[in-house]
């Protein structure tokens, strides 16, 4: 048996780890944080994660990010290479967020959303590709609730809808890090950065999400 691990935490991020728990948990994961209670596997030569979530043949690794940490990005790069040749393992990232307003939104019906992709992808084609950009990011969000099954829920920030996305199965842990990518431009446009032009490649990606997460649900 291993030593146990002891990783230093604070309050916000034991929340965020209790919030996990209970979406691996409905999954019918084991959630581990006390990295005692199991024998790491040896190839991951001496990495940690903040926890992991068991289940025969989908095992996960969990390691938890600011939703600011881009400088870790080539770190967590040298981690996902460890994962290389372990179908039953994966790697996921956790990003915590600094918080959203106290709103509820209703849930849409697939068809609305759906319509709605319409609407974006004419944007697209009339030229205004950050408009169809940021209406891109707000339907895959929807996706999300609809998905939930909830009448009403609250905002998650873009990094949040992504993982739940792929950790219930909707989209590939692929196309979660390919979209992940477009976060920074879709925060700087609608911060007000008006010099940046996303591609239609961008939007595309986007819209296919939610069109490949609505089909999977």
């Amino acid at each position: 048996m291993n030593e146990p691990v002891r990783i230093p935490r604070h309050d916000g991020q034991d929340r965020f780890l209790d919030r996990l728990r209970s979406q691996y948990e409905a999954q019918g994961f084991e959630f581990v944080t006390q990295l005692n209670q199991v024998d790491l596997p040896a190839f991951f030569a001496g990495y940690q994660p903040d926890a992991v979530a068991l289940k025969l043949g989908q095992n996960v690794a969990i390691e938890i990010k600011s939703q600011d940490a881009s400088s870790s990005k080539r770190n967590l790069e040298q981690i996902r290479k460890l994962f290389e040749g372990h179908p039953d393992w994966r790697l996921s990232v956790a990003y915590m967020g600094s918080g959203t307003p106290s709103v509820t939104i209703p849930t849409a019906e697939p068809e609305a959303i759906l319509w709605r992709v319409k609407e974006a992808r004419a944007l697209r084609d009339q030229g205004f590709r950050q408009a169809a950009l940021v209406m891109a990011w707000s339907l895959l969000e929807a996706t999300l609730q609809a998905m939930d099954n909830a009448a009403e829920a609250k905002p998650r920030t873009p990094g949040t809808v992504l993982q739940t996305l792929s950790m219930i199965d909707l989209i590939s842990p692929d196309i979660e890090r390919r979209a992940r990518d477009l976060i920074n431009l879709r925060n700087s446009i609608v911060h007000g950065d008006v010099s940046v032009e996303p591609s239609a490649e961008d939007i595309d990606l986007l819209l296919g999400v939610v069109e490949e997460a609505l089909r999977a649900g």
